[in-house]
């Protein structure tokens, strides 16, 4: 892989070019240097984006849905012929193990676009019902903004879902993550995408991303990101009445019960709440435990921090890479000297920047025990490799603990009874529950997304396409 890039271009109509303007680095997290940049489209450029894919959506709308499952079905074939690349890709620009990103930005991706085109296959496009036949097509040009952390894998929720839907896209990826996003845009050209109904461009959310948000041309904007993010796209938007998909983000409880087996649930709970660095929005970052078995679980979350190796994210053995930026860096560790000045005390972890490496923005895995229920770093999103542990006293406390927070997206129950982990499990205000470290890797089509301040609106599968769709109701 080269050593640096050009600068990541922008693609409208079918036709690539690279936008002028100030160069914005791009950082690879584990070299500190820089290895190419950006530039802010900006208004003018992404006018020109939402007029293209304008232009293209009554012909793709149009399109047999045979045809658009089958264009998602070659991008996925492409994707999978070229997935070690671009996992080296997202690994170079933003720290992500090899090892997790071949998986989750290359596997992953594919099997979301060949689940997307058999859901479209079956998708109920016209329906009767009550003497009226429900119509449902492309509503028109989604605005699509992705996130660093999971790069591929969220473009592709979104493309793919709108896609499908008969729906033409304008998405602007984060600036710190340009080129697997420039990779992935070229894979469906190459498949036979029509010029116009993917467009690419580029910049920061607070320039391009709300150029993007607050275009009257768009019929729907789905964003992935932080809730003050969130708040500011929903916003924009409502001054056109354009509807939103919003992810925002989560705090996510691992709920385990008294009759779970101790070693294996927080050996599951761990690699799920340090995934990817912490920097995943479903990360089990808050560790709910029976009070009774407080005492025995610290000798097992140590052992499993232990094998929970940092290092080059290019090697296949290391399981944590570095967080993305210097910044995201000190914002964890400040998260963690709150947590201890608010009387928490680090099982695993120091509080200070990683010496694993000379170079890169690590943070050693962190265990927080012993915490208030008001404090930080119980209540709000660190994005970083921290997991706070709980104690309570019976289910019906585990339950209110779970769910005395402002976010609602994902969680885990654990136990040796799977019926019983289901009915805590229903009990969850959250838009996703995972029994016993179930993953949705094999499970592409179940939707994602949550409530409270984890948004609103759903990802992947049949709810996905019905994002991007307008319902007519023919009666005669």
């Amino acid at each position: 892989m080269a050593d640096t890039f050009d600068r990541a271009g922008c693609l409208i109509d079918g036709a690539w070019f690279l936008p002028d303007g100030p160069a914005i680095d791009v950082i690879d997290p584990y070299t500190e240097t820089v290895i190419g940049e950006v530039v802010d489209a900006g208004e003018r450029i992404v006018d020109d984006a939402v007029r293209s894919a304008a232009a293209a959506h009554a012909a793709w709308r149009d399109t047999d849905v045979s045809e658009r499952a089958a264009l998602l079905d070659r991008t996925a074939d492409l994707l999978t012929r070229d997935g070690a690349a671009i996992a080296a890709l997202v690994s170079r620009e933003m720290g992500m193990p090899i090892s997790l990103a071949e998986v989750t930005q290359a596997q992953l991706p594919a099997d979301v676009l060949r689940a997307t085109a058999r859901t479209a296959r079956d998708f109920p496009w016209s329906q009767d019902i009550d003497g009226a036949t429900l119509v449902r097509r492309g509503s028109g040009v989604v605005g699509a903004i992705t996130p660093w952390n999971m790069p591929v894998h969220q473009i592709v929720a979104k493309v793919s879902a709108a896609l499908a839907a008969g729906s033409t896209v304008v998405l602007k990826a984060s600036e710190m993550t340009p080129y697997d996003a420039n990779a992935l845009a070229a894979l469906f050209l190459e498949a036979g995408l029509p010029a116009g109904v993917f467009n690419v461009v580029t910049g920061t959310g607070a320039v391009t991303g709300a150029a993007l948000a607050a275009h009257p041309g768009l019929a729907h904007v789905s964003f992935t990101g932080s809730v003050v993010a969130g708040r500011a796209v929903a916003s924009l938007a409502a001054q056109t009445l354009t509807r939103c998909t919003l992810e925002l983000g989560g705090k996510s409880p691992a709920v385990v019960l008294p009759d779970a087996d101790l070693e294996t649930a927080l050996t599951g709970v761990v690699a799920s709440g340090l995934v990817n660095s912490g920097q995943a929005c479903n990360a089990t970052t808050r560790l709910l435990l029976p009070e009774a078995l407080a005492a025995d679980a610290a000798d097992v979350l140590t052992a499993a921090v232990a094998r929970h190796t940092l290092g080059d994210p290019a090697d296949p053995q290391t399981r944590q890479g570095p967080l993305v930026s210097a910044r995201q860096r000190d914002r964890v560790l400040d998260y963690i000297a709150d947590a201890v000045a608010a009387g928490g005390h680090l099982l695993t972890g120091t509080g200070k920047p990683s010496e694993v490496s000379p170079t890169g923005f690590f943070v050693d895995p962190t265990i927080v025990t012993g915490l208030p229920e008001d404090a930080r770093a119980i209540r709000e999103e660190i994005f970083g490799p921290v997991v706070a542990v709980q104690t309570y006293t019976d289910v019906d406390d585990a339950v209110r603990i779970a769910n005395d927070c402002a976010y609602g997206l994902s969680a885990e129950v654990w136990s040796g009874d799977v019926e019983r982990a289901r009915a805590v499990a229903g009990r969850l205000d959250v838009g996703q529950v995972k029994i016993n470290g179930v993953r949705t890797r094999n499970r592409p089509t179940v939707p994602f997304g949550g409530v409270k301040n984890s948004g609103y609106g759903r990802e992947l599968g049949h709810l996905g396409i019905e994002e991007f769709t307008d319902v007519t109701a023919v009666m005669s």
